[in-house]
This record gives structure tokens, C-alpha cells and sequence, in this order.
């Protein structure tokens, strides 16, 4: 009993970094982050990410060794002025380093700690740069969606990851609050500590903004995305964007 009430509290104390603007959803289990079952009972569900003892780094209980690599874009700023970030893999706090740390592809996806002293048989190989699930390969971002960058919550311009806002950018064209539409925002608290939820001029998305290993949609969702089809703020771009 007292190791159950242990567990709940833990789970109760990591909830504000994990629990905003999603309801829990059909889970983990099943999807292509599910790893359990690979030869040994220290490997189960949650084991390549978190761990409750001898951890990474104490939030989230992470497990997995974040990537030494510096990402950044090809280009300096998005057309409203706002500059694309460069941060380090092992230094940003923000859910997106913790993704990169195995899809860029610099980091074996075996490569955790591991509580009891036993390994698991996962195979310790890294993803392939022809593996599509390959994302900032050599640190390079190009190509993709922005993350670690300020999102005008409110309509309002915001600082995150040390990124202003562009003076240009026409702010009646993002959802005031795209959490109410399923979006995961964060906010900076200005020293780098990266929090769940939105805070008024300290708002920013990150990769889990819209993919989210812990909430598989019901329907088969390879992506991790939820909904991607049909009209209006059904469309995953019109959660945030207004066009």
C-alpha cells in the first residue's frame, strides 16, 4: 500500500508538465514508441524514455541520452521577421530536444539508463538517414516545420527560447488559443525552464505540440497527429493557423 501511494504521488507531482491541453487519449501501447517486451523484464513501456531511478535528467524522469548536436534552419527568420532558433540538442529543456535524441539519428536508440543493471535486446543501432522517421540529421532542420519558436498566444506577440516574435507578423491570423482545438503549447519562464501549458507573452510550440506518443489517436494514427482531414479547425494546420 505504501509503495502504491509512493507511485500516485510521483505521478501526481510530474502532472503539470504533462498535462495541459489534452485529455488522456487511447495511450502508448501498440504504437511504434511502444518497445516493451524486447528480452528483458527492465524493458518495458516506458523504459526508453523514463525510469524512476538513476534518470538523465530529473524532469520527466528522462531516460534516453538527449543529442550533442546544434540544430538549426537553413534560412534566418520566417517572413514576419520572427528568427529561426539555434539550440543544442543536450541543453534545450523543451519536449523537442527529448524527440531528437533519437530521430535525429546521432544517438542510439538503445543508448538509456538502466535502473536494475540489466539491458534490454533492443538493437542499439541508430535510425538510418533513409529512415523517413530521420528528423534533423547533422543538426539540420531544413525543410521543417518550426519548433522551439514563439506562438502569438492571445494574439499577443511572444518571447520563447529566447526568440521574439517578428514585428510583421499579422497576428489576427493565429487561433487565440489553439489548446482548446487539441495543440499542446509551453511556455519559457525566461532562464530556459520549459513548463506545459500557455502563459501570455511567453507562449512556444514544440514538436509535441502536435505529435504526442501518450495520446494515439483511437483510429490508427502512424503519425501520432489525431486528426489531419476534414474542414475547418478539424484541419491539424487550422488548429493554429486562420487562412
Amino acid at each position: 500500500m505504501r509503495l502504491s501511494i509512493l507511485v500516485a504521488a510521483a505521478g501526481l507531482a510530474l502532472l503539470p508538465l504533462e498535462a495541459a491541453a489534452q485529455a488522456p487519449g487511447a495511450g502508448l501501447r501498440g504504437t511504434k514508441h511502444d518497445f516493451s517486451g524486447f528480452g528483458s523484464p527492465a524493458s518495458g513501456l516506458c523504459t526508453y524514455c523514463h525510469t524512476p531511478h538513476r534518470v538523465a535528467s530529473t524532469p520527466l524522469l528522462w531516460n534516453h541520452r538527449l543529442s550533442p548536436n546544434v540544430f538549426r534552419w537553413d534560412v534566418p527568420s520566417t517572413t514576419a521577421g520572427t528568427p529561426f532558433p539555434t539550440f543544442r540538442g543536450d541543453t534545450h529543456r523543451g519536449p523537442t530536444a527529448k524527440c531528437l535524441s533519437c530521430h535525429d539519428g546521432s544517438v542510439a536508440i538503445g543508448d538509456v539508463g538502466w535502473w536494475s543493471g540489466e539491458r534490454g535486446s533492443f538493437p542499439q543501432g541508430r535510425l538510418s538517414p533513409r529512415d523517413p522517421a530521420t528528423i534533423g540529421l547533422g543538426g539540420q532542420l531544413a525543410g521543417n516545420h518550426p519548433v522551439a519558436m514563439p506562438y502569438p498566444f492571445r494574439q499577443a506577440r511572444s518571447t520563447y527560447n529566447g526568440v521574439r516574435t517578428g514585428t510583421a507578423i499579422v497576428l489576427r491570423d493565429w487561433q487565440p488559443d489553439p489548446t482548446t482545438l487539441g495543440i499542446r503549447l509551453f511556455q519559457d519562464d525566461g532562464t530556459g525552464n520549459v513548463t506545459a501549458g500557455p502563459a501570455l507573452t511567453r507562449t512556444g510550440i514544440e514538436c509535441s505540440s502536435c505529435h504526442d506518443p501518450h495520446n494515439r489517436s483511437s483510429v490508427d494514427d502512424r503519425f501520432l497527429l489525431g486528426q489531419l482531414g476534414g474542414v475547418g479547425t478539424e484541419y491539424l494546420c487550422l488548429k493554429c493557423h486562420i487562412k
